[in-house]
C-alpha cells in the first residue's frame, strides 16, 4: 500500500516506517494521521514481521502538529477541530497497541505530538544532537495531547512530567538518556547502527513470548495484583505450549543460540 504521508518498507523480519515529510519537517497532518492508522493495520496483519522502527525522513524526527493545518481549522467548527485532533491521537493509540516491539530512531529535533509519537514507542534511540521539546504551551496549547500526559508520567513520574510540562522543558539527546525519556544517545553516524542492532536483537525474540511480555507490561498499570498474577499464569502457560519454548529449552541445553519461529 501507498502513502502520501509515510514510507513503509518490510525487509524480512524487521518493518521501518518513515514519517515522510521533509519539507515540513515531517510535521503531523489529519491525512498523516489516517496514512499511519492505516499502516499499523498492515503491519498487524503481517505474518512475518517481528519489530518496527519509526524514524523520521530529512532533519526531523517529527516537529508536532503542521502549524498551517493549525492555522485553517482555526476557524473551524469544535466538531471539526476535534475530529483533526483525534485522527492523529486514534493513530497514536494504534502505535502503542502494536503487538510487536517498536523502536523510535529519532534521527532529529521531536517537538510537541512528535515526542507523543516517540513516547508511544517501547524503545527510543536517539541522535546525540537533537532535541526533544515539551513546548505545547509555548503555542498556546495544552500538554495533555499525543498521548503525552500518558506516558511521560509512567516515565519520569507525575511530579516531573507535570514540571517538564509546565515548563515546555527541551531536552538534546544527552539529557533526554540522562532523563529516562530514551534508552541511549548515540553520535548521528552511529545511529543506524544502534537502532539497527536493536531492531536484530528484538526480531531474534520469540513473538508469542514477546507479544505477551508487550502486554503484559502496557496493561500492568491498569490492573491490580490478582489481576496481573492471573494474566501472568494465563500467559505462561500458553508460552510453555509452544514450540519456541521447546526451543529454547534445547538451545540452552545445546550451548547455542536458539532459532525462535513464532510457533
Amino acid at each position: 500500500m501507498e502513502y502520501n504521508t509515510l514510507q513503509l518498507k518490510i525487509e524480512e523480519a524487521v518493518a521501518r516506517l518513515t514519517l515522510n515529510r521533509p519539507e515540513r519537517a515531517n510535521s503531523m497532518t489529519m491525512e498523516m494521521g489516517r496514512d499511519l492508522a492505516a499502516a499499523m493495520e498492515t503491519l498487524r496483519a503481517s505474518p512475518t514481521v517481528r519489530v518496527l522502527v519509526l524514524t523520521g525522513a530529512g532533519k526531523y524526527f517529527c516537529a508536532g502538529a503542521d502549524m498551517a493545518e493549525f492555522e485553517r481549522l482555526q476557524s473551524s467548527p469544535p466538531a471539526e477541530v476535534e475530529a483533526a485532533v483525534r485522527a492523529f491521537l486514534e493513530a497514536i493509540g494504534a502505535l502503542h497497541r502494536l503487538p510487536i516491539p517498536v523502536i523510535a530512531r529519532i534521527n532529529g529535533d521531536a517537538f510537541g505530538g512528535g515526542v507523543g509519537l516517540a513516547l508511544a514507542c517501547d524503545l527510543r534511540v536517539m541522535a546525540a544532537s537533537a532535541r526533544m521539546g515539551f513546548a505545547f504551551s509555548r503555542v498556546g496549547l495544552t500538554g495533555a495531547d499525543a498521548g503525552v500526559t500518558y506516558f511521560l508520567p509512567r516515565l519520569v513520574g507525575p511530579a516531573r512530567a507535570m514540571e517538564i510540562l509546565l515548563m515546555g522543558t527541551v531536552f538534546d539527546g544527552e539529557a533526554a538518556a540522562r532523563e529516562g525519556l530514551v534508552r541511549r544517545a548515540v553520535a548521528p553516524g552511529e545511529l543506524d547502527r544502534a537502532a539497527d542492532e536493536l531492531a536484530a536483537q528484538l526480531a531474534a525474540g520469540p513473538p508469542i513470548a514477546v507479544r505477551f511480555t508487550k502486554e503484559g507490561v502496557n496493561e500492568s498499570l491498569a490492573r491490580s495484583l490478582a489481576e496481573d498474577l492471573d494474566f501472568e499464569a494465563r500467559a505462561q502457560t500458553a508460552c510453555m505450549m509452544t514450540a519456541d519454548h521447546k526451543e529454547g529449552v534445547r538451545a540452552f541445553l545445546e550451548k547455542r543460540a536458539p532459532r525462535f519461529e513464532g510457533k
